[in-house]
């Protein structure tokens, strides 16, 4: 594998100004450029990472720990950061936390060795003592879609639909139509995005003088299975459901 050194012979210049070159530093005659881009396209010269990064404390690295990588909004969550951060020439590296707590600490935590330049998390149930160490640590970071209240992570941005928003146009459009036994399937009660849904829904029948009872709220798992599940449950309740407001994150 060819060294700087070796760009630099066959261009016909020191090692500093090959390195100037590959750093696009302006100080460098354009006749002088092009040798040097010449002599790292004739070698397949790569310049190494891992030695910029020690310079420049900076890896162009970005970490995207998801909930679930079989939830199809993650999946495209992780496309479109990727895509974005093609764009800006970085990469990223994602793990899948598979929604356990312990496994989404043990991804931010190699991503943390790893210094990567910033983290985008969509937050497990419960809390996250390496996403704390990460914000005392100064570490870049952003939730999407859920996030985590208290734990000294309230100054986290968050990036996130507008979910209260949604249900309440939900039960608007439904109830317009001449509904009014109406359940949800929500997420997991110890999401934000879970419980939000349910107290938005809530609010929501309020609205129309109707009450939400708890056998009319299922909490499921963001999976297919468990909204078939609580689906059942509510059309074996005495008085069935007329519609039922689906989870989705």
């Amino acid at each position: 594998m060819p060294a700087i050194k070796d760009v630099a012979r066959r261009a016909g210049v020191s090692v500093a100004t090959v390195s100037r070159v590959l750093n696009d530093h302006p100080s460098v005659r354009l006749d002088t450029r092009e040798r040097v881009l010449a002599a790292v396209a004739d070698l397949g010269y790569r310049p190494n990472a891992v030695a910029r990064s020690l310079r420049t404390d900076q890896t162009r690295t970005l970490g995207l720990v998801i909930s679930d990588v079989l939830n199809p909004f993650f999946t495209e969550l992780a496309r479109s950061v990727e895509d974005a951060a093609r764009e800006l020439d970085y990469s990223v590296i994602i793990g899948n936390a598979d929604e356990r707590p312990e496994l989404q600490d043990h991804h931010v935590r190699t991503l943390m060795d790893r210094r990567i330049d910033g983290l985008l998390v969509s937050p497990t149930d419960g809390g996250s003592p390496m996403m704390l160490a990460a914000a005392r640590a100064g570490t870049p970071m952003v939730f999407v879609d859920r996030w985590i209240e208290g734990e000294g992570l309230d100054a986290v941005p968050v990036i996130r639909t507008d979910g209260r928003g949604a249900i309440r146009d939900l039960v608007d459009h439904l109830c317009a139509l001449g509904h009014r036994r109406l359940a949800i399937i929500a997420g997991p009660a110890a999401t934000t995005t879970g419980r939000e849904r349910v107290d938005a829904f809530r609010s929501a029948l309020r609205e129309f003088g109707l009450a939400l009872s708890e056998d009319h709220i299922g909490q499921g798992d963001f999976q297919a299975d468990s909204g078939r599940r609580v689906t059942a449950r509510f059309l074996d309740l005495p008085h069935p459901r007329t519609r039922s407001s689906p989870r989705t994150t």
